[in-house]
């Protein structure tokens, strides 16, 4: 008779709740010394463009890293989920989760990419105006990455509760605030995924199991 397998945590799964635990402080911390948004017209984009070089600069270094922080946790939080009695909530947790890393990327880059440069060899008022066309796409790439979170959270959260590994107003919690992440496109869902972020990210680092 062949030995039972025995399933061993790598440290980088014992860790992986610091990609989530960096990634919300930082997305704290540029939007917290932010200046606001561009503006709905090319006099206010070209004045945005000139005065807060350094922001945009910001927010496209976040989407860059926001890539390895969050596949990081989703990962650790994917192997997590492999051991419980669930059978879709693993793959729902990492096929949102990378949908929201791709959507939020897209999101930031759409809004800081065509700033850094701006207006390049183009004419200013032109430039901008083509940047206000595709400032739409940013909103609608934000709003379908905090769709895909609130399928990633609200899957992990009522596995779970389910499984009885939290207690039960925790999960009821986590599912309900990961449902609000959804409305990210108004702002209040923001909050919300940064918010979930944080406290699974803390839970996990405290309880080893």
């Amino acid at each position: 008779m062949s030995a039972p397998e025995v399933k061993v945590r790598g440290w980088s799964e014992r860790w992986s709740p610091l990609g989530g635990l960096v990634f919300a402080v930082a997305v704290i911390v540029v939007y917290a010394v932010a200046s606001g948004s561009t503006g709905e017209t090319p006099e206010e984009v070209i004045a945005y463009a000139d005065k807060h070089e350094g922001e945009v600069v910001a927010q496209a270094l976040l989407g860059l890293v926001s890539i390895p922080l969050v596949l990081w946790f989703v990962s650790g939080l994917y192997a997590r989920l492999r051991r419980l009695p669930s059978q879709t909530a693993p793959a729902l947790v990492l096929g949102g989760g990378t949908a929201f890393t791709v959507l939020l990327f897209a999101a930031l880059t759409i809004w800081s990419a065509p700033l850094a440069d701006f207006p390049g060899d183009a004419d200013p008022t032109a430039a901008a105006n083509a940047y206000l066309l595709i400032d739409d796409i940013g909103w609608f790439a934000l709003g379908g990455a905090g769709v895909a979170f609130a399928v990633m959270s609200v899957a992990a959260s009522v596995a779970a509760l389910k499984s009885s590994i939290v207690p039960a107003w925790l999960g009821w919690l986590g599912a309900i605030v990961g449902l609000v992440s959804a409305a990210t496109i108004a702002f209040v869902g923001l909050f919300a995924w940064i918010a979930w972020t944080l406290g699974v990210s803390l839970l996990l680092l405290i309880r080893r199991a």
